[in-house]
């Protein structure tokens, strides 16, 4: 089963996220400072202690690994949510591999072995969200996962519409971040480009659930 090899593909990251911070642990002297805050051009803006530093991302990604078993059993609409274990097992498998990217990079940075990757913010967040953006439409009903407006909690339908439509408007946000990221878009731009884009992906979305359900009413 999909969601199966998801978890199998979460536990591997993990386990690869843990043996690189500990092998950069060793290569480090005492006292060493590890970036820990990327800015949005790419740039480090916070530095931590080489333990807390190299095994932050690690604990958690283990962290959401345990969010994503007890979901289910606090949902209220927990049995939607095992519907959907397909499409809510992908997207913690994209959210996994986005830190796993980061911890690369930080050991990375942390070595010498290179510097902050300018791109990388647009990379990173233009391909979560086509990953999101191609499961959404598969999420069933519930309290905790997808795009949960009075509108979509209310109505089945209406969640079941708006979920389809912002899959197509998450991806299309997301291939719009990775042409950006190829481009020659100045780094200053960088943040007021993924930060617009998420919001009107999102409001999209919001004012189409509204939308739907209005329709419903009448």
């Amino acid at each position: 089963m999909l969601e199966r090899f998801g978890l199998r593909i979460q536990l591997v990251l993990i386990a690869a996220m843990v043996l690189a911070g500990v092998w950069a642990r060793t290569q480090l002297p005492e006292g060493a400072q590890v970036p820990v805050h990327f800015n949005m051009h790419g740039d480090v803006d916070g530095w931590s202690g080489a333990t807390v530093g190299l095994f932050m991302l690690p604990g958690t990604a283990l962290a959401l690994l345990g969010v994503q078993w007890l979901l289910p059993r606090i949902d209220p609409r927990g049995d939607n949510l095992r519907r959907s274990a397909k499409a809510v097992t992908t997207i913690f498998v994209g959210v996994t591999l986005l830190l796993a990217l980061v911890q690369a990079q930080v050991v990375a940075m942390a070595l010498g072995l290179t510097g902050p990757a300018a791109r990388m913010p647009l990379l990173l967040v233009g391909g979560l969200f086509v990953v999101m953006g191609n499961v959404l439409g598969k999420l069933r009903s519930n309290y905790t996962v997808g795009i949960r407006t009075p509108w979509t909690l209310s109505n089945e339908r209406v969640w079941d519409q708006t979920h389809r439509f912002a899959g197509k408007v998450f991806v299309g946000a997301g291939l719009l971040l990775l042409v950006l990221a190829m481009s020659s878009l100045p780094a200053q731009w960088q943040a007021p480009a993924i930060g617009g884009t998420a919001i009107a992906a999102a409001m999209a979305a919001v004012v189409k659930s509204w939308w739907l359900w209005r329709r419903q009413q009448g």
